[in-house]
């Protein structure tokens, strides 16, 4: 069984090989060779959260917690050698959240990550199981670092039981930077990996209903020291994945 798995998880990186041999050989000094990158984008995917640790955020302001149902990150690994670039896709499913505004008035709402374009940032690639990979269980792993940029906005805000009309645009100003940096598997089967990331909510804006209420979402949400954890777990890597 572990040869194999060998021989499935190594395909890929001796396919990048050969691509990148042949078009070395084919391409003018100083040119790229195209044949490179169609090679190495290796497509895979991650499901964002279980019953173990769902996706949560922790809104420093308000001392309250907001739980996401199970998202997804999809996107392509640039090789499997040394430090190669990683893209994604971040899909999370909007939820309410139930938060206690001024340390005694209920406030309830609905939460939505919106994300601003693809995550992006580099991946570390290691092998060995009993080695650099000894942390994840796997034969191939990767030390990344991502940054996904989102809007989070509100809406079906109620306070203290009464509706708080904040209109249909009511969005931080500005996206939050979303950073991961974790050991992660990139061969199956694999565990879950626990990520944490600490982020800065930007200001809101456009959140106006019969009146601006964006200065007061401000002053109870925006800041810094909010974190976002999440169980990562592998779907797939190459075979049976979609290109993002």
């Amino acid at each position: 069984m572990n040869s194999m798995k060998l021989i499935r998880f190594s395909l890929p990186l001796v396919l990048a090989v050969a691509a990148f041999s042949l078009g070395a050989a084919q391409a003018a000094p100083g040119e790229n060779a195209p044949a490179v990158q169609a090679a190495t984008q290796i497509p895979f995917g991650f499901t964002l959260g279980d019953a173990q640790q769902p996706t949560t955020s922790h809104v420093a302001k308000l001392g309250s917690d907001v739980v996401f149902p199970p998202g997804t990150f999809d996107g392509a690994l640039g090789g499997l050698t040394s430090t190669v670039p990683i893209t994604g896709k971040l899909t999370i499913p909007p939820t309410n959240g139930y938060f206690v505004a001024f340390r005694f008035m209920a406030t309830t709402g609905r939460v939505e990550i919106v994300p601003d374009g693809d995550a992006a940032g580099t991946a570390t690639v290691h092998t060995g199981k009993d080695k650099d990979c000894k942390a994840t269980q796997t034969n191939i792993c990767a030390d990344t670092d991502v940054t996904a940029k989102v809007f989070i906005k509100l809406s079906d805000v109620e306070v203290d039981g009464r509706p708080l009309d904040v209109g249909p645009d009511c969005r931080t100003a500005q996206p939050a930077a979303v950073t991961i940096k974790a050991l992660v598997p990139i061969s199956l089967p694999a565990p879950p990996v626990k990520v944490t990331s600490t982020f800065t909510t930007p200001e809101f804006a456009g959140c106006v209903g019969h009146e601006d209420v964006s200065r007061l979402l401000t002053g109870l949400v925006s800041g810094p020291g909010n974190t976002f954890v999440s169980n990562l777990q592998l779907r797939c890597f190459s075979t049976g994945c979609k290109q993002p």
